[in-house]
């Protein structure tokens, strides 16, 4: 299977956790976990990267010295997505103004160099102001190729995506008892825009939640997805394998 999006660079050991995948995509944060990512990708088999500053660190991204070093490192040979970047009001760490500015030149960078971007939303406690900004910037700038990130069922940004041509991507939360508007979204999108993620070290699935998540587990969220959609395991992860092929134009 491929893990279409981790933070391979927090694994204790990272050329294991990707041994058991026919490929993942690792995710960088920012300038040094960016940095640490591609490091890694450079001598890992079947790894790829994407670069970015998170939401959570936006304000960052209007620095110079940091949005040269991403647009550096943007060039890899590896990196085959810009991001992640988006909204997040669950941790109050930035403002939506700073992740607005930040998000534009994520999308301006992903559409220069034509990979595709990929969006963070988290919504705040009883508020839904992230995945309405995200919606409205999405229509706004109107890009083709992206990825909605360990979609959180919003269904605006949901409707949003798919009019857009974006892929919608599931994480370990889909496996949770309170996910009913996750696993609402799981059913019905369509199956050319499936994709399946860890996002380790965090959301582990359920058997293993609690618990560091790790690439590998991409399986168990793999198989709630099959059984939601009434299909055999072995047929969504040909169809996820496939998707994120396409979107992330891997050489496999």
């Amino acid at each position: 299977m491929i893990d279409s999006h981790c933070h391979l660079d927090y694994c204790d050991e990272p050329a294991q956790a990707a041994s058991s995948l026919r490929g993942l995509i690792s995710v960088g944060t920012n300038l040094e976990r960016n940095e640490r990512t591609l490091e890694l990708v450079d001598r890992l088999a079947n790894t790829w990267a994407a670069v970015g500053v998170h939401p959570n660190n936006a304000s960052d991204a209007s620095d110079h010295v940091v949005r040269e070093g991403v647009e550096r490192q943007a060039n890899h040979h590896k990196v085959v997505a810009i991001g992640e970047t988006g909204f997040d009001t669950y941790w109050k760490k930035e403002s939506l103004s700073s992740q607005r500015e930040a998000f534009l030149w994520h999308a301006e960078l992903a559409n220069e160099l034509d990979k595709p971007l990929i969006l963070h939303v988290r919504d705040g406690q009883n508020d839904e102001k992230a995945s309405l900004e995200a919606a409205r910037l999405l229509e706004q700038v109107a890009y083709p190729k992206g990825i909605l990130h360990c979609f959180n069922g919003h269904v605006r940004l949901l409707e949003t995506g798919l009019e857009l041509g974006w892929m919608v991507s599931f994480a370990g939360n889909l496996t949770y008892k309170s996910a009913a508007s996750i696993r609402a979204a799981a059913q019905s999108v369509p199956e050319d825009r499936l994709l399946v993620e860890t996002d380790s070290p965090y959301l582990a699935p359920i058997p293993k939640r609690g618990r560091s998540n790790r690439p590998a587990f991409v399986h168990y969220t793999a198989a709630f997805l099959a059984e939601l959609r009434g299909v055999s395991v072995a047929a969504i992860e040909a169809i996820t394998d496939q998707n994120a092929i396409r979107i992330y134009g891997l050489p496999l």
